[in-house]
């Protein structure tokens, strides 16, 4: 073999030797992301268990909200006094 042959086999050793590392470095990466996975998953699921509670809580602040809503126009309809016949006469335009 001469020294171009020696160079060339070099050159297309390095260059496998290269993808096979970075095969074996990507076949490593996902792996241990695969790992850490469920530990995210249960995260996220704390997560959103934390938000049903709080969107639940607000549904019931805003319905209560809404029930002292009725209930404070439900007083004030009953507190206004009806007015009179006269008073009824006297408010109608003349027409």
């Amino acid at each position: 073999m001469n020294g171009e042959q020696v160079a060339a086999v070099s050159i297309a050793a390095i260059i496998v030797w290269g993808i096979t590392l970075s095969m074996w470095a990507q076949a490593w990466a996902s792996r241990r992301k695969d790992s850490a996975r469920p530990e995210r998953l249960q995260a996220l699921e704390g997560r959103l268990e934390r938000v049903e509670h709080a969107i639940d809580a607000v549904a019931v602040e805003v319905e209560r909200i809404g029930e002292a809503h009725r209930f404070t126009a439900k007083l004030l309809s009953d507190r206004l006094e009806p007015l009179p016949a006269d008073a009824k006469v006297a408010r109608e335009p003349n027409g």
